[in-house]
C-alpha cells in the first residue's frame, strides 16, 4: 500500500506542481474576466447605421403622417424615453433582487441607456418621404430599380450622398387599416441588399406601430369608448409574474431559466474533470512506455500497483480541478442568492459519482496507454470511451426536462453511461427515487469493478510489449493470457 501512495503522490505531483497545470487551471477564471471586460469595452462601439430617405406609400390615407412623425427627431426622442422607461422598470425590478450596491446600480443603468441610444440611434440618419397615394406601379417599379442598384455602404457621390438617396420603400395597403373580408393586409417592405436585420425590424416595428395608431383612430367601436392606442396597450399587456419558491427555510426567489442550466452545469463539470485528468494518465502513461521508465518502475513496484498509484494520483488531480470549478460556480451562485438552487446532497452525488465514473475511464484510460508506445496509436481505441462521454452530453436536454421518463430511467442502469445521467437526474426538478439511486450506485461500483480487473490483466500484459498497437481482439487474448 505504502509503494501504491508513493506511486500515487509522484503522478499527482508530476502533474499539479507544473506550471502548465498552474496556468490551464487559473486561465479558466482568468478568460472569463477578460471576456467579461471585452464585452464591456464592446459597449461603446457602434452598431449598424442607415442613412437616406425612406419612402413610404399610404394607400389608406391616415398613416403616412404617424410614419413620418415617429422618424423625426421629437418621435425618437420620445421612443427612447419610452424605451428607456419600459426597459428601466424591467432593471430596476431584477436589480432589486439582486445584492448590489447603489454604485453598482448606477453604472448597470448607464449600460442599460448606452444600449437605448445605440439602438435609437441607428436610424436617426434615415428620414421619411411620403409618396402620393395616386403612385401608380411604374413609379414603384422604377424605385424598386433604384434600390437594386444601391449600395447602402457606399459613400461614392455617384450613388448620391447619405441625405438624399433612397435606401428603402413601404408599402401600406390600405386593408392594412381597414380590414377586409380577408382580416388585416400585411405591409410590404423593399431594400436594398446588405441591409441589417435589426435596422429593418426597427424600421418594421415603428410602421406598425403608426398602423395600430390610425387603426384605433379610425375604428368606431374604439373611437367612441375615448381609447387611445397606447391605453389599449397597455390593457393588453401581460403583467410581469413575481415568481417565489416557497421552502422550509422561508420564501426565496425562484431561479427560473437558470434553473435548467443546473444538471447541464453539473454533467460539464464532471466531464471536464474527468477528461482532462483521464487524458493526462493516458498521456503519461505512454510517455514512460515509450521512453523505458516503465521498466525503471517496474523493477521497483509491480504492475497492479503501479496502474494503481498511477489512477490514484490522477483521481486526486481530477477531485482537486471538481472542487475547484464546482467551488467557484457555488460561490457565484451564493453571491448572486441562488445558493438554494444547489442541494448539498447534489455536491456529495457528483462526488461519488465522479470517483465511479473515473474509476470506469481511468482504468480503461490505463489499459490503453499501456498496450500502445505512441498517442496516435491509442485514438482507435479511445473513440468507444470518447462516446461514452459524449452521449450523455447530446441528451442532455431530454433527460433534463424529463428525468423521470423511460429514456432517463433505462439510460441510469447503462453501464459507463449511468454516473452521467444520474448526476443530471438529481440536479433536475425531479430527483429519481431513493432506489433507483441506490440500484445506479451499484451498477456504477460493479462496471468499475470489472473496468479495474480487465484494465489490470491488460496493464500487466501490455506494459512490457512493444511493437504493433493490439485491437480489441488482441486486448481480450492478453485477458486471457494474464
Amino acid at each position: 500500500m505504502t509503494r501504491v501512495l508513493q506511486v500515487a503522490w509522484r503522478e499527482f505531483a508530476s502533474t499539479v506542481l507544473t506550471k502548465g497545470f498552474i496556468i490551464g487551471v487559473v486561465l479558466t477564471p482568468v478568460f472569463i474576466v477578460v471576456a467579461v471586460g471585452a464585452i464591456a469595452l464592446t459597449k461603446n462601439l457602434k452598431g449598424p447605421q442607415l442613412a437616406g430617405q425612406l419612402a413610404v406609400l399610404d394607400r389608406s390615407g391616415v398613416v403616412g403622417e404617424g410614419v413620418a412623425r415617429r422618424f423625426s427627431p421629437e418621435g425618437e426622442a420620445a421612443e427612447r424615453e419610452r424605451v428607456r422607461k419600459d426597459v428601466g422598470a424591467a432593471v430596476e425590478q431584477t436589480m432589486d433582487k439582486l445584492p448590489l450596491d447603489q454604485q453598482q446600480k448606477a453604472m448597470a443603468r448607464g449600460v442599460v441607456d448606452q444600449e437605448l441610444d445605440r439602438a435609437v440611434s441607428s436610424l436617426a440618419g434615415l428620414r421619411v418621404r411620403l409618396l402620393e397615394t395616386s403612385t401608380d406601379d411604374d413609379a414603384l417599379q422604377r424605385i424598386k430599380d433604384t434600390l437594386a442598384q444601391t449600395n447602402v455602404h457606399s459613400k461614392d457621390p455617384a450613388d448620391g450622398t447619405p441625405a438624399e438617396r433612397t435606401v428603402g420603400l413601404i408599402v401600406v395597403p390600405r386593408e392594412a387599416v381597414f380590414r377586409g373580408e380577408g382580416g388585416y393586409a400585411q405591409i410590404e417592405s423593399f431594400w436594398p441588399d446588405k441591409v441589417d436585420f435589426e435596422i429593418r425590424q426597427r424600421v418594421h416595428g415603428r410602421v406598425g406601430d403608426a398602423v395600430i395608431d390610425a387603426r384605433v383612430a379610425n375604428d368606431p367601436r374604439l373611437s367612441g369608448a375615448g381609447l387611445s392606442a397606447a391605453e389599449i396597450r397597455a390593457l393588453l399587456e401581460r403583467p410581469r409574474a413575481a415568481d417565489r419558491v416557497v421552502t422550509a427555510a422561508g420564501i426565496k426567489r425562484s431561479g427560473g431559466e437558470l434553473a435548467v442550466l443546473i444538471p447541464a452545469a453539473f454533467m460539464v463539470l464532471l466531464m471536464i474533470a474527468l477528461m482532462s485528468s483521464g487524458q493526462m494518465l493516458l498521456t503519461t502513461t505512454i510517455e514512460e512506455k515509450g521512453s523505458r521508465v516503465m521498466e525503471v518502475l517496474l523493477s521497483a513496484v509491480s504492475p497492479m500497483q503501479l496502474m494503481l498509484g498511477k489512477i490514484v494520483g490522477q483521481l486526486c488531480v481530477g477531485l482537486l480541478m471538481l472542487v475547484l470549478y464546482s467551488g467557484m460556480g457555488i460561490a457565484a451562485l451564493i453571491f448572486f442568492s441562488l445558493g438554494h438552487l444547489v442541494d448539498p446532497f447534489a455536491v456529495v452525488y457528483l462526488v461519488l459519482f465522479f470517483l465511479i465514473a473515473y474509476f470506469i475511464l481511468g482504468s480503461l484510460y490505463a489499459a490503453i496507454g499501456s498496450a500502445v508506445t505512441e498517442l496516435r496509436e491509442a485514438q482507435t481505441l479511445m473513440t468507444p470511451l470518447v462516446m461514452v462521454v459524449i452521449l450523455p452530453w447530446l441528451l442532455w436536454l431530454p433527460i433534463s426536462r424529463a428525468p423521470n421518463s423511460m429514456l432517463s430511467v433505462v439510460l441510469s442502469f447503462v453501464p459507463g453511461v449511468n454516473p452521467f445521467v444520474m448526476v443530471m437526474r438529481l440536479t433536475s426538478s425531479e430527483p429519481p427515487p431513493a432506489w433507483q439511486t441506490v440500484a445506479a450506485i451499484v451498477v456504477g461500483v460493479a462496471t468499475a469493478a470489472f473496468c479495474a480487473w480487465f484494465s489490470a490483466k491488460v496493464f500487466r500484459v501490455g506494459v512490457l510489449m512493444y511493437g504493433k498497437p493490439p485491437d480489441l481482439r488482441t486486448l481480450v487474448r492478453w485477458v486471457r493470457m494474464a
